[in-house]
């Protein structure tokens, strides 16, 4: 079996499967409780937020535990905003979490705005500067794309934001940026940072919003009052302490693997190209997670390639998981794709358990499957 769907979700490590069962079947208590066993389970997401804080440069009180990345998108996007009237801008390409929350706030009343992208997937930054306004009250742009692993320079976008709309939050969604890429949030001036633990091999089920101190978030979820009334439920301590666990894991791991990536993902792309008609590779290097290989292939289905693909062991993805499901095709129009490309586009996300072989392998049985289809279809 070859996996390079990593961008959608990663296997989980050994040590963070252990690491929840730990606090599923041991120390399972409710931390809200005050005997001495639940003290102790209080005690452990008190120190994985520590491990989130610092692995983004944060402060443990500017950690927000979620569910999931999505989830920490939403609160940043439909709770930090104290106007009731004004201007947002999102990048055009964001994920899908980020996109419908725009669209919401743009129901509400609000003044929503798409900033451009190029041509893999990054902010074009002259055009944000061009509709950045004095009434701008959040700005919200992805670290890394989700669809090409294309890498937005957020210290330049800040710092436009801050001179242009000094007034606005600026918000990132980081869920393929972290574990990946050395994070700073105090460095980067973001407002808000979104993290989620599957992307790093902790379980599904768990993730994280950075919100620096001076921004006041709503309550999003009402209840009992955990996560400082934002997000009232009880914890998952098991999803947790396993996220804290995969951090530093993933940190060394994923580094290591990037030293290995650049050269088979150079290799791949080389190896499509030489052997397919009517390419176009989306994540161009330099500018793109070398963890990233996406294409778009004209006169062909991505689906079916897919499940072609699958049935010889490979498995690869069309895009964002999220959205795989939809017939919307607002990412290849903003990355500006001919129409004729628009249901070929795949993506190869490898990871640190993928062996450098295993790009070359895939896109061998690709570009068999492309001949093969283009062939049927004739």
């Amino acid at each position: 079996m070859i996996y390079l769907d990593n961008a959608a979700t990663t296997r989980v490590y050994d040590e963070c499967v252990a690491e929840a069962d730990k606090y599923n079947r041991q120390l399972y208590f409710n931390p809200s409780a005050r005997y001495r066993l639940a003290l102790q389970a209080e005690e452990a997401v008190k120190n994985a937020r520590s491990v989130i804080a610092s692995a983004l440069g944060a402060d443990e009180g500017e950690i927000y535990f979620t569910a999931s990345g999505s989830e920490a998108d939403n609160i940043a996007l439909l709770c930090s905003l104290r106007r009731k009237s004004g201007r947002v801008i999102v990048g055009a390409a964001e994920h899908s979490a980020v996109y419908q929350c725009a669209c919401e706030l743009e129901r509400r009343g609000y003044e929503v705005a798409y900033a451009p992208v190029t041509q893999w997937g990054a902010v074009d930054i002259a055009a944000l500067s061009s509709m950045l306004t004095p009434d701008t009250l959040l700005v919200s742009v992805m670290h890394v794309s989700n669809e090409t692993g294309a890498v937005n320079d957020l210290k330049a976008i800040t710092s436009l934001v801050r001179k242009k709309s000094p007034k606005a939050l600026v918000h990132s969604d980081g869920v393929q940026a972290f574990g990946k890429l050395p994070v700073n949030v105090r460095a980067l001036d973001v407002d808000m940072y979104s993290v989620s633990g599957h992307k790093i091999h902790a379980p599904k089920g768990v993730g994280a919003l950075y919100a620096k101190k001076s921004v006041h978030l709503s309550p999003f979820v009402f209840g009992g009052g955990q996560e400082k009334g934002v997000r009232s439920a009880t914890e998952n301590v098991a999803g947790i302490c396993a996220f804290a666990k995969a951090v530093p894991l993933a940190a060394v791991r994923m580094k290591e693997w990037l030293s290995k990536a650049a050269n088979a993902r150079a290799a791949a792309e080389e190896y499509l190209k030489n052997n397919i008609d009517d390419i176009v590779i989306l994540s161009q290097r330099g500018k793109c997670l070398d963890t990233f290989l996406s294409l778009a292939v004209k006169g062909v289905r991505g689906e079916v390639l897919v499940h072609i693909l699958d049935d010889k062991g490979v498995m690869i993805g069309t895009g964002s998981a999220c959205s795989s499901h939809s017939s919307n095709k607002r990412i290849p129009k903003v990355l500006g794709l001919n129409e004729e490309y628009w249901d070929g586009m795949l993506r190869l996300s490898s990871s640190d358990g993928n062996d450098p072989n295993d790009l070359a392998e895939a896109c061998k049985l690709l570009v068999e499957a492309i001949k093969a289809e283009r062939e049927y279809i004739k």
